[in-house]
């Protein structure tokens, strides 16, 4: 679990500082800056982003929605299909079933359905965006006025958390903690939300800000980055582990972190046009570019979407490239395959794929 600085009751606070000065010691060493700096200036290897001709592998392991004649389902690991409404934004496996929010004309709207598509008890008005803890046993989202839910393998269990300070709409980035119900077995969990900066709100009771970070964008377990400055011509950002921040960059927004934390997966720095053609895998320790994805400067150029890590060692996008969409498998040993085959389509309509957040 990620740990923040808390401030409750007396046991609580001697097991938070206990817990905090184990992981202290555990810590991944900070290396000094000119050292970062020399690591990530170097070449790493680059694959041409190339999917016009990819042989065809094995079918995602992780969940995957596919709208056909005017149908969507999510296709589960294990063949499963959950009929889901068309104006599915995300989504998320929980329990026995899945977390899903939908957008379109309509306000972003979360709940849990069954495996059949039955919907839960309850339905909430969201911001976009689901926080996944790293086992994928609790979904955590936001709402107006900085509320925060989460929903753990229950499926149908909602528990509220303290609203976060913010106007507007929240959305909810990460999620430390497997189980935000407290119990003897279970610390709670703590929740990172965005509004025009980012706070975390927890189980048990502590509001605060997000340390270090403007805006979070990944987190897994202790790790969690996000940008740090934004300014006409990029952003910067930095990847803290606890309380520490262990590595910054001006050169990529972080996205996906890897099971078992190895890698991160590093973004442009700078977002603009249809999409980005540009994927780095980083080493999550300190920031060094481990495998570099770039489109071809001339032909089809490929842009992706959804990239979230498979396993540890492969990343599924969902790929867009000469007229055609589909879901590919990057290894980080370079390697490149269909995990879903190409079909037909355009930039005017929405993606007929979408991967589960994770």
């Amino acid at each position: 679990m990620r740990l923040h600085i808390m401030k409750p009751s007396s046991g609580t606070t001697l097991l938070a500082a206990t817990t905090l000065a184990v992981l202290t010691l555990i810590a991944p060493p900070a290396a000094p800056a000119a050292q970062q700096s020399q690591e990530r200036s170097r070449s790493a290897p680059t694959t041409l982003f190339d999917v016009s001709d990819l042989g065809t592998g094995a079918p995602p392991a992780l969940a995957w929605s596919v709208r056909r004649a005017g149908r969507t389902a999510i296709r589960g690991a294990g063949g499963t299909r959950t009929p889901v409404p068309n104006s599915l934004d995300a989504f998320a496996p929980m329990g026995s079933g899945f977390v899903i929010q939908t957008a379109g004309n309509h306000p972003v709207t979360t709940r849990w359905i069954g495996a059949d598509g039955s919907p839960g008890r309850g339905e909430w008005r969201t911001g976009h965006g689901l926080a996944v803890s790293a086992r994928g046993k609790a979904v955590a989202f936001a709402g107006r006025r900085g509320r925060v839910w989460a929903i753990d393998s229950a499926g149908d269990r909602v528990l509220s958390l303290n609203p976060v300070p913010i106007t507007g709409t929240g959305r909810a980035v990460a999620l430390a903690g497997e189980d935000c119900k407290e119990s003897a077995t279970s610390h709670g969990c703590s929740v990172d939300v965005n509004g025009a900066r980012a706070w975390y709100t927890t189980t048990h009771g502590i509001v605060e800000r997000t340390p270090h970070l403007r805006l979070a964008s990944a987190g897994r377990g202790a790790w969690l980055g996000g940008i740090t400055s934004v300014s006409d011509t990029g952003s910067c950002s930095a990847m803290t582990w606890g309380l520490r921040v262990q590595w910054r960059t001006c050169d990529n927004r972080l996205s996906d972190i890897s099971p078992g934390n190895d890698h991160v997966l590093g973004l442009p720095a700078y977002g603009d046009g249809f999409g980005p053609t540009t994927l780095d895998v980083l080493a999550t320790a300190d920031g060094s570019v481990v495998r570099t994805f770039r489109s071809p400067t001339h032909g089809a150029v490929t842009t992706y979407f959804d990239e979230v890590w498979e396993d540890p060692e492969h990343v599924l996008v969902v790929t867009f490239s000469d007229g055609e969409w589909a879901i590919v498998r990057l290894g980080i040993d370079g390697s490149m395959e269909y995990a879903v085959a190409p079909r037909r389509g355009s930039t005017d309509t929405k993606a007929p794929f979408q991967l589960q957040t994770r």
